[in-house]
């Protein structure tokens, strides 16, 4: 949905009040006429309109030359139609994961696979969703029963019928904010090793303290932590209440809000991946 228009509304109250006054027909009316050329951007909880810009940098070059008043009117006329996604939300990793959306969605039962996740997937146990950033420094919120949340680009490939996570940028010179949904959610400080990534792929990685992604709301036997390579790589250090995950040369990759205690739940030598969870 690019478009909320409570959503717009209760952010401009403005905006509001002249629709009450009937000088607008609706908030939508205001955005077309007025609001896109203002920067009112908080128009919908599922479209960023900084995330898509970071995104697509054709679309951000259009906009800076005036071809567009906005991301969200390039998505709105363009984007939507082109596959483009204007949330951290991964299309093309849930249509991928679940064909009978891709059908329900070629059939016209839904918009797109965010459309159906919204709806229905985020509250089946049995679906999975995918949300990532950018290769700028993003807000990544998951929700849903299960999901993924990084804060760098990823795109997906599929070899051998078998679904890959191609890292589009590592983090560096990045600081994310990852924050978890009521679900079991899985942060990605890492990309583990797989046909599209050789190697596991650490992120956030090489600018020392410069660099690193929050992670709040995590959950207490719930959530995950995915590291790459092995435990004795990073260290953990307490501090105000949090904890900070090292490498054990020195550089901070990770801040884990309001948790004390991680610890390795289990090493996977295949991916090159470890996992913590607070115990």
């Amino acid at each position: 949905m690019a478009f909320d228009e409570g959503f717009y509304l209760e952010n401009y109250s403005d905006v509001k009040a002249a629709v009450e006054a009937k000088v607008f027909s609706s908030g939508l009316e205001h955005f077309q006429l007025f609001g896109a050329a203002e920067d009112r951007n908080l128009t919908s909880p599922f479209f960023d309109e900084n995330l898509y810009l970071q995104r697509y940098g054709d679309v951000a070059e259009a906009v800076s030359n005036g071809v567009f008043a906005s991301g969200l009117t390039h998505f709105i006329e363009f984007g939507s139609a082109e596959g483009r996604s204007g949330s951290a939300f991964n299309e093309k990793a849930y249509l991928w994961f679940y064909p009978d959306v891709g059908q329900a969605v070629s059939s016209g039962m839904f918009s797109s696979g965010l459309d159906h996740y919204t709806k229905f997937g985020q509250f089946e146990p049995n679906r999975y969703a995918l949300f990532n950033g950018s290769s700028g420094n993003d807000i990544i919120a998951g929700f849903g029963t299960s999901s993924a949340i990084a804060g760098v680009g990823l795109d997906v490939a599929v070899t051998g019928g078998i679904i890959n996570f191609k890292v589009q940028s590592l983090g560096v010179g990045e600081i994310d904010t990852l924050i978890g949904g009521a679900g079991a959610d899985t942060f990605l400080l890492s990309v583990p090793a797989n046909s599209e990534n050789v190697i596991p792929q650490p992120l956030y990685v090489g600018n020392g303290s410069a660099d690193y992604a929050v992670i709040r709301k995590f959950d207490i036997g719930n959530d995950e932590i995915v590291l790459a390579g092995r435990e004795s790589n990073y260290r953990l250090e307490v501090a105000n209440g949090n904890t900070n995950i090292f490498t054990s040369s020195g550089d901070l990759i990770g801040v884990v809000e309001g948790v004390s205690s991680l610890n390795a739940l289990e090493v996977n030598s295949v991916a090159g991946a470890v996992t913590l969870l607070s115990g």
